[in-house]
């Protein structure tokens, strides 16, 4: 099984920095499979890089990866949720008690 960690090496093997919140890390917790296979479509441009990330209370929220620069030039890889609640609803489903 594909960890975490290991989504993060392929990216700084590829000179791009991952960029997301913890709650998110968390939650990508058991389907690192799937989101590494959405990730590597996205940059190869073959999907629109919406990624849909199941919660534990059954429902689900679409995150959204987008590729943009730092200051100083370097390639970073973003994944935010599509909508403003988004964050929310991960942070309840991975801390039920915040």
């Amino acid at each position: 099984m594909l960890s975490f960690k290991t989504v993060e090496e392929v990216c700084e093997s590829k000179k791009i920095t991952l960029v997301l919140h913890p709650a998110i890390r968390r939650a990508v917790g058991g389907y690192e499979e799937s989101f590494y296979i959405g990730l590597r479509c996205f940059l190869k441009g073959e999907t629109d890089g919406i990624f849909f990330l199941p919660l534990q209370d059954g429902g689900y929220v679409r995150l959204i990866f987008s590729q943009r620069h730092s200051a100083g030039g370097h390639p970073i890889l973003r994944v935010d949720p599509l909508t403003p609640e988004g964050l929310q609803r991960i942070k309840a489903a991975v801390d039920p008690n915040n």
